[in-house]
């Protein structure tokens, strides 16, 4: 384990995070790290900020996996097509490579004669580099075969971690998911995590006999840590650096977000610096520290709003009010909250899908996985962050 100094702030927000300050997800390591030992692809599903890509990132820096397999991650939220996803994975295996010497990252480069004569020098370390733009890569096909097939070859497993995985499914390319699984079907060296957000297309890709990936994995859902191991963590966290905080603050905190690992450790993180000396860590500070967020967010939020229809905007306002909301084209859904007509409210939820502004369970119904927004957008109807605690509460008890 690669040692750190003691970070001024414990509560890390980036999704590679040092073991030392990662939490728990001990059964879901075992289960991935089982997968990955006996050669299975896996499809790692988890709403956005629950610590998909930190449960990654997590298994790769395990001894058993760092020494005995050669690992990449790509993350596929902002790519638009097959030749962006091929540059992401180029660019990740010449930077995992880089560090290995010129030898071996000339080898590589050199596997792909689909590209040969377009690569550069680094200006800085005199290193090749994946320098590819859109328009040098001709033949997308031709150059994922042969990535592919130097994966094949290396002199280790190799795993290949896919991150928003389901985004293939929007590319202007229509049969992306054909092109990879009929290559990918036939990999021996090489193992795929699959991990992706969206559950309702992933369920489809995967479990639509109809799809060419039907049954091709392992399946893993990623869900909220346990709130007690959660509110232990950040008790130590704590008492390491001789702060207290309240079980009670972090069980509030907790409901308030829903378990959405990203958005606790953003409070957390704002609150651990400012939290006044011999103050204990109570659930009012953290609920102003709540507050502080949305409001520092506000700029970016409005600017969100702005690029909705009007009828966008009203769907958005209304699921964030419900919290969860079932069945939003019945008439009592249109008429509590003003909508126009149930092909308005069907039109602005396929729009609010696509952005990845709304989200849709496999059992229909649909919520905001922004956590900040949602809060946001119910304070501008009056109600504040510590009035959603006493809702979740009251909801919880009935």
């Amino acid at each position: 384990m690669t040692r750190i100094a003691k970070p001024l702030n414990p509560f890390f927000l980036s999704s590679d995070i040092p073991d030392a300050y990662f939490c728990d997800r001990e059964k879901e390591t075992r289960t991935l790290l089982r997968h990955i030992e006996g050669r299975s692809n896996v499809l790692l599903m988890s709403p956005r900020r629950m610590g998909k890509s930190g449960l990654i990132h997590h298994i790769f820096r395990k001894q058993e996996i760092r020494k005995n397999y050669y690992t990449f991650y790509i993350d596929l939220y902002e790519t638009a097509s097959m030749e962006e996803f091929i540059q992401k994975l180029g660019r990740e295996i010449v930077g995992k490579l880089s560090g290995r010497g010129f030898d071996v990252l000339k080898r590589f480069l050199g596997a792909l004669p689909s590209l040969r004569g377009v690569f550069s020098l680094d200006p800085t370390t005199g290193m090749p580099a994946f320098s590819v733009g859109i328009g040098d890569i001709p033949r997308p096909e031709s150059t994922l075969d042969e990535i592919f097939s130097y994966l094949e070859k290396a002199d280790k497993p190799c795993i290949v971690a896919i991150d928003e995985f389901q985004r293939i499914a929007n590319y202007e390319q229509k049969n992306v998911e054909a092109i990879l699984r009929s290559r990918i079907q036939f990999m021996h060296n090489t193992t795929f995590i699959f991990a992706g957000s969206e559950r309702s297309v992933l369920a489809q890709m995967f479990g639509s006999a109809a799809r060419p990936f039907y049954q091709s994995t392992a399946t893993m859902s990623l869900e909220a840590i346990d709130k007690e191991k959660y509110t232990n963590f950040v008790s130590s966290l704590f008492r390491q650096y001789g702060k207290k905080i309240e079980a009670t603050a972090v069980f509030d905190l907790y409901d308030l977000l829903q378990g959405y690992t990203y958005y606790l450790q953003r409070v957390l993180n704002q609150a651990f610096p400012i939290l006044p000396e011999n103050r204990i860590c109570d659930s009012a500070f953290l609920l102003e520290c709540t507050e502080n967020i949305l409001t520092d967010n506000t700029d970016t939020f409005q600017e969100i709003l702005s690029g909705l229809t009007v009828n966008q905007r009203s769907l958005l306002e209304a699921v964030s009010l419900e919290g969860t909301a079932v069945n939003i084209t019945s008439a009592d859904f249109i008429k509590k909250h003003g909508m126009v007509s149930v092909s308005s409210v069907q039109s602005a939820a396929r729009a609010l899908l696509k952005r990845q502004l709304l989200t849709r369970s496999p059992k229909k119904t649909y919520y905001l996985d922004d956590k900040f927004l949602e809060l946001w957008l119910i304070r501008q109807h009056g109600l504040t962050p510590a009035i959603r605690l006493e809702q979740n509460r009251s909801s919880v008890s009935l």
